[in-house]
């Protein structure tokens, strides 16, 4: 920004300045009226910051009469008049008088322009505030979504409700008949639900209140019926299913398994498919239910929330994060409970969410042949990236102690060894160039 310079002569009329002094003295001595409007030109020729030439020019000054500014001219002719030496003084003199106020100009700008380059320097030296940034309305989401999860709520007996949640896919699909029959069934049997998109589970309970805070019993179900488990078998979703569903918090993980007809052409023998459900009773501890069919599916359902509506009715609820989730020993003896909220396991559990290194390794190895979730688990204690595995592989001796790298890792609750035939697999696949 450009500042405005104003420059102002120290005296600008040196001349008649001392003229005008010099008859004041006289009229002052001789006490004779003039004096008052000599002191008044005095004070006018002083104020006024430009210089003046003539007595004609002093006219526009107060004080200045004709009589005295024909003096002045009169005055200026003498002066003018002198012989040539005076003459050369005076013109000596009025030179100098004139680069005496060149110099106080030139001075007056350079001092300005000095205070201007230091008060820049300045004022650039300052550290900027910075700019508050505008957040977004996806930011805002977030942010309000962050707030909410960090907010503590409790509910006191008789504040809330327990509602059965029922995953979309279990009321609407291709076969809309049979799905139907889901809520038609619950229905009958007078248990109190809610149709929504889960991102795990096929079923679970809330706990909501008047305000609409919702939490969530340590309690979820994973429906099958045995012409969809064995394919789930073969392609790994049963492996990543439970992994999934013992990663979510809740203590509680239940496989309602149906039968289909009299189980036969499942697409697996029924011994296998009966070994993979007992696998998973022993190995990860997931409770196994069977029924024989969707009525009896839908009528345990209905058991199960009366029966959790009588277990949480006199109980305090409090929401804790994922690591602070209750054990199954306190819910009988414990009058507070601490839930998961609903929006958090939401989030938390979706197949989108971001999965760590080690999650998608887990996730990697099940999709390979006889490797359960026991056993990939093992792999990725010792081992929790693929990157890791590999420079394991290369600083072995030779392909021979390569292969066999892993045969020997305890997995599940009987710490057997992996095997000499599924390490040798893998170090294949890690190892080999697929073109």
């Amino acid at each position: 920004m450009e500042t405005r310079l104003e420059v102002r002569l120290v005296e600008p009329n040196p001349l008649f300045t001392r003229w005008l002094e010099r008859w004041l003295r006289e009229a002052e001595r001789r006490n004779q009226k003039s004096q008052f409007k000599l002191r008044q030109a005095l004070e006018a020729l002083k104020s006024y910051p430009l210089p003046l030439y003539s007595g004609r020019d002093c006219a526009i000054l107060r004080g200045f009469g004709g009589n005295l500014c024909q003096l002045i001219d009169e005055e200026l002719r003498q002066h003018r008049g002198l012989n040539l030496m005076t003459a050369t003084t005076t013109a000596a003199t009025s030179s100098v008088q004139y680069e005496q106020q060149v110099q106080q100009v030139v001075k007056k700008v350079q001092e300005a322009q000095q205070e201007q380059r230091m008060a820049k320097q300045a004022k650039a030296k300052q550290p900027r505030a910075p700019k508050p940034k505008k957040l977004t309305k996806k930011e805002l989401m977030e942010l309000a979504a962050a707030e909410e999860r960090e907010r503590f709520v409790e509910m006191v007996p008789g504040s809330f409700e327990i509602l059965l949640l029922v995953d979309t896919q279990e009321t609407s699909g291709k076969n809309k008949r049979v799905l139907d029959q889901t809520r038609s069934y619950l229905e009958s049997f007078g248990a109190k639900h809610e149709v929504r998109r889960l991102t795990i589970g096929d079923f679970l309970w809330i706990a909501k209140d008047r305000a609409g805070n919702e939490l969530v019993l340590p309690y979820i179900i994973e429906r099958k019926r045995m012409d969809d488990l064995a394919p789930s078998i073969r392609d790994g979703r049963f492996h990543e299913q439970k992994h999934r569903l013992k990663q979510s918090g809740l203590r509680h993980v239940i496989y309602l398994v149906e039968d289909y007809g009299d189980n036969e052409q499942l697409g697996l023998p029924l011994d296998s498919l009966q070994q993979a459900l007992a696998n998973a009773r022993v190995q990860t501890g997931v409770q196994v239910v069977r029924t024989e069919n969707h009525f009896r599916s839908m009528s345990y359902l209905a058991s199960m929330t009366r029966s959790l509506q009588q277990i949480f009715a006199r109980k305090t609820l409090q929401s804790v994060e994922r690591s602070s989730a209750p054990s199954s020993d306190c819910l009988l003896t414990s009058s507070t409970i601490g839930l998961l909220k609903f929006r958090a396991l939401y989030e938390d559990s979706a197949k989108n969410a971001q999965l760590t290194v080690r999650e998608v390794f887990v996730q990697q190895l099940l999709q390979l042949h006889s490797l359960s979730l026991e056993r990939a688990i093992a792999i990725v204690e010792i081992y929790p990236t693929p990157r890791l595995l590999l420079e394991a592989y290369v600083e072995c001796s030779g392909p021979k102690e390569a292969s066999l790298l892993l045969a020997k890792i305890p997995c599940g609750p009987l710490e057997r060894p992996l095997g000499e035939k599924i390490s040798q697999c893998l170090y294949e696949f890690y190892t080999n160039e697929f073109r």
